[in-house]
């Protein structure tokens, strides 16, 4: 548990602010620069991500699909995450 989670203060996964009041972060452990999540994390994040869209709904039109953290940072705050050997062919499947 976090020290955000600790204090009550509304994330800041992806250091916008706007996106920090309107998304959902979700977290997959592991180091995906070294190697790919097994198919039981991806299948739990996508039964999280379908469930997540049923109960919240779209908030955004423009952020309604998933994303990896990297293409929504910005610039300055550039980051790996979730990792080069990542299946980034995975977010597909929530494109709209």
């Amino acid at each position: 548990m976090g020290d955000r989670w600790r204090r009550q203060i509304n994330g800041g996964h992806v250091h916008s602010d706007y996106l920090n009041n309107i998304a959902l972060g979700i977290c997959l452990v592991g180091d995906f620069n070294r190697g790919q999540p097994t198919r039981r994390q991806l299948e739990a994040c996508e039964e999280l991500i379908s469930y997540l869209r049923k109960r919240c709904g779209k908030i955004d039109a423009h952020y309604a699909v998933v994303r990896p953290h990297r293409e929504v940072n910005p610039p300055q705050w550039a980051t790996d995450c979730p990792g080069d050997a990542f299946p980034y062919s995975w977010f597909r499947r929530f494109q709209e």
